[in-house]
């Protein structure tokens, strides 16, 4: 029998494993392994590339738990929360992911990253099935999570998120941020300064039902919704200015470019145009997106007549036009904190000291911000 009628018979039959491969190429199972794992092996061009492409032609895909349980040298990193944190575009958390991921796939070749972007029960630990030796969280997991990592003496790091007693975390400051906001604008001249948190700019689906506050779901409790409001109230306050905060859940039913649109232009008409701010901060990127193609739409000029600010990455920011003016959430520099921390406790495992690092934020001035226009 040919290669090619081992390759089509097995795949009418079952799923392909490392024997089957082997088998069609003519070699062992362990010279098929170290090749198809990029291991050194004393084999010549012409084996590598047909073991390589039957492989491929199989639809040969390695099987993570058995990988994991056999290679006992190799250091598993697993990635929770991209299900809920990789949502938007531009996310703050892809920035973090991708620093990760380059940084220990460039600096620490006896590690493997997973990332997980499955939905989980709400009561069902979110760990996966194979072996991990530490973990990192993006925002938040479930508390049976929480207690497994815990409880098995897995280190895991939080990426601006609430830990465990065990657990290290890693979170950019919005107190001093919403200051440098706050301070800006007042030095640019404006008096009339609103702030959108997330109960102005959310869709319904995104809603928890008990949520008197009128957040977002995946952001109840978060420590950014009530550092960044209280900080803008108290600023204002210092500032002898009258805070404007919208009190009213916007009336989007589904998530469509047509009611994010339609509520933003809700926002503007109250804000600017009846209540005449000049500035304003917002919660995030995409909701400063939708408030500024709404202001946009209602013919008012940005930055002449209304400036925009909002909390996000630069990444994000960059590729709006006008660019967008920010506070700097410092996530590529979240996302390394993190994993260097994560893996001097996977070095001194025997002593894991839990830490929080907290990361300055910063202001970056692009197009969307200027001088107060002058009164009417």
């Amino acid at each position: 029998m040919n290669t090619d009628v081992i390759i089509r018979d097995k795949m009418r039959r079952e799923v392909v494993n490392l024997y089957d491969v082997a088998k069609a190429a003519g070699v062992s199972k362990s010279t098929a392994s170290r090749v198809l794992n990029n291991k050194l092996v004393n084999v010549t061009d012409e084996v590598r590339k047909r073991i390589v492409d039957i492989s491929r032609k199989m639809g040969y895909r390695p099987n993570l738990l058995a990988q994991s349980l056999s290679k006992q040298n190799k250091q598993m990193i697993h990635i929770l929360g991209g299900s809920h944190a990789l949502r938007d575009f531009g996310d703050i958390y892809q920035t973090a992911v991708n620093k990760i991921v380059s940084m220990i796939d460039s600096d620490f070749e006896d590690y493997d990253i997973t990332v997980d972007m499955s939905l989980h029960h709400a009561n069902k630990s979110e760990l996966p099935l194979w072996r991990i030796s530490a973990a990192i969280i993006l925002a938040r997991c479930n508390p049976a999570t929480v207690e497994e990592l815990e409880r098995s003496n897995i280190p895991y790091v939080v990426i601006n998120g609430p830990a465990g007693e065990m657990g290290s975390k890693v979170v950019p400051d919005d107190v001093h941020g919403m200051e440098l906001a706050v301070k800006y604008f007042v030095e640019l001249g404006h008096k009339r300064i609103a702030y959108a948190g997330p109960q102005c700019v959310a869709v319904e689906y995104w809603w928890a039902d008990s949520n008197d506050v009128s957040v977002p779901s995946f952001l109840k409790g978060h420590s950014s919704v009530y550092d960044r409001q209280l900080t803008y109230l108290e600023r204002m306050k210092a500032y002898g200015l009258t805070p404007m905060i919208g009190d009213e859940k916007l009336p989007s039913t589904k998530q469509t470019y047509q009611n994010l649109h339609d509520s933003a232009i809700k926002y503007i008409k109250k804000t600017v145009l009846h209540d005449k701010a000049t500035a304003i901060i917002v919660y995030g990127h995409m909701e400063a997106l939708n408030l500024l193609q709404a202001a946009q739409s209602l013919g008012i000029s940005v930055p002449q007549q209304l400036s925009i600010i909002c909390f996000c990455d630069q990444h994000a920011c960059d590729i709006m036009s006008p660019s967008m003016s920010f506070i700097d959430l410092m996530s590529a520099e979240m996302g390394q904190a993190a994993a260097e921390l994560l893996i001097k406790q996977l070095k001194n495992s025997e002593r894991i000291i839990p830490e929080t690092i907290k990361l300055s934020e910063r202001l970056i001035v692009r197009n969307t911000t200027s001088k107060a226009p002058d009164p009417d």
